[in-house]
């Protein structure tokens, strides 16, 4: 039973997040507004009580002290022709204001009562007092005095006149009183208003922040997801699960990134099957160029011995681009392992250098060097082959006796290695297409400079799987590649 209660419980609190989730973009953006818009709507809903108090507190004052003053008044003048219609009844004995001393006593009395009625503290003993006397005063016109007594009568009711004066200061004085209040409950609502009006602006600045960070939840994801995408890390799913549009476009990525994997992996295997394709027949296409050329079948003709040096070049000629295109595959698939760290950069160079001092000889080209900081921050093999490819690319297309220029130095935040020729540079045309695969420039092509076209892709994938870029300057004359990408601080 108890099992059974957890797992309704469970479920019961896995639907209440389903339902306060919103499940779709616009939801969720309807949500934040409402959310951001919260501490405002209850700013105002605690400025409007505090108003509606101020406005009952003034309307009930603004009552109460016109009825006081108007009953104080009404009194006063009831008390006042009361004490004149005793003394004119005194001195005429005239039955008709006998009787308008009675409505007149009666009139006064629900006065009285009126002012009872408004339960007012300050007013009860004046209230009381004037009853008491308004009461003692009754009960001796009962009696009808004789007229020398009607005298002290009219004093007595004088009296009463007193306790209305009474009771109009108490009033006034109990009036003042509301005012100071009210005035104080004033300032105690402005300093709230003042207080939610402070607090209403950071307040909302963290729900708005807060929101925003749901709301860039999901397009961080799928921004790493696309990333991961453009740097070839297809192992990367694009797990989003909440908005509805957010979901389903990480479901279409995912399955772009399934696709893109299948699709790597058969030009991976396409690449390694047709260079191990073409090496046997190029064997035997060499070893029987080599016969030919040592004469084991016969003697040859000059122009037969000039046809086999042609068999034999092309035959060596065809087995590099072979080996390159094996050594391509081969780095496209331990690239994405690469462990990025600080290296040397004299070392660095003394492992380049030194491959090409050869071609450099040939061509009588010299080099320049400019490393402006002692270390490079990435993956040293990567860039080593990138640099081979930079180099090999320059001599290609530097004219003889001129100099190419290699910079490396991190500063700023930022790695960069370059390579300057002073050839005819890149057309503007075709600062792009050179990085594709297998694309070769023009200039390579009129002069006749053999290469496979994949060197400048290595060195794009290069900088691309470092978080970088690479851009083609115009060196007048010539060109540099310039590779540039993040570092971390040292010691990191």
């Amino acid at each position: 039973m108890v099992d059974a209660a957890a797992l309704v419980g469970q479920r019961m609190l896995r639907w209440g997040r389903r339902l306060a989730q919103p499940r779709t973009m616009s939801g969720l953006v309807a949500g934040g507004c409402i959310l951001a818009a919260s501490p405002l709507l209850l700013a105002l809903l605690l400025a409007g009580a505090q108003l509606d108090r101020l406005t009952r507190h003034s309307e009930r004052l603004v009552r109460e002290g016109f009825a006081v003053v108007g009953l104080g008044s009404q009194l006063h003048d009831n008390v006042s022709d009361l004490e004149r219609t005793v003394r004119q009844y005194a001195a005429l004995q005239d039955p008709a204001l006998a009787e308008m001393v009675d409505m007149r006593l009666a009139r006064t009395e629900a006065t009285l009562h009126g002012i009872e009625d408004q339960q007012l503290a300050p007013l009860a003993d004046a209230v009381f007092t004037a009853q008491r006397e308004l009461a003692g005063a009754a009960k001796a016109w009962a009696e009808r005095p004789p007229p020398q007594n009607l005298e002290r009568l009219a004093g007595q009711i004088q009296a009463i006149d007193l306790q209305a004066q009474a009771i109009l200061t108490a009033g006034r004085a109990s009036t003042d009183a509301e005012v100071e209040r009210l005035r104080s409950a004033g300032v105690i609502a402005r300093r709230i208003m003042l207080i939610s009006c402070i607090a209403v602006v950071p307040l909302t600045a963290l729900l708005v922040g807060g929101f925003s960070v749901v709301l860039m939840r999901p397009l961080r994801k799928l921004s790493a997801a696309i990333v991961a995408l453009g740097h070839g890390r297809y192992g990367v799913a694009a797990s989003i699960r909440f908005p509805e549009e957010m979901r389903r476009l990480g479901e279409q990525l995912d399955w772009l990134r399934v696709r893109l994997k299948q699709l790597e992996a058969d030009k991976e295997r396409f690449l390694t099957n047709i260079s191990h394709e073409l090496k046997t027949p190029l064997a035997s296409l060499h070893e029987g160029a080599a016969l030919l050329q040592e004469e084991t079948l016969g003697r040859l003709g000059p122009r037969q011995r000039e046809v086999t040096s042609i068999l034999m070049e092309s035959a060596g000629e065809l087995q590099e681009l072979i080996q390159n295109l094996l050594a391509y595959a081969e780095w496209r698939k331990v690239r994405q392992q690469a462990a990025m760290d600080w290296f040397d950069v004299d070392s660095f160079l003394d492992e380049v250098l030194p491959r090409h001092r050869l071609a450099l000889m040939r061509r009588n080209i010299a080099t320049e060097l400019r490393a402006c900081s002692g270390h490079l921050f990435g993956h040293r093999a990567q860039l080593r082959l990138a640099l081979e490819n930079l180099l090999s690319n320059a001599i290609k297309h530097a004219p003889a006796g001129t100099a190419i220029e290699i910079e490396a130095a991190a500063r700023g935040g930022v790695c960069v290695l370059s390579v300057r020729d002073h050839g005819r540079g890149v057309p503007d045309r075709q600062k792009k297409l050179i990085f594709e695969p297998f694309v070769r420039g023009t200039e390579a092509e009129e002069a006749g400079i053999r290469g496979t076209g994949i060197g400048l892709s290595i060195v794009q994938e290069t900088v691309l799987s470092h978080n970088g870029a690479v851009e083609v300057e115009d060196a007048e004359p010539g060109a540099r590649f310039r590779l540039a990408w993040p570092h971390p601080p040292r010691g990191r």
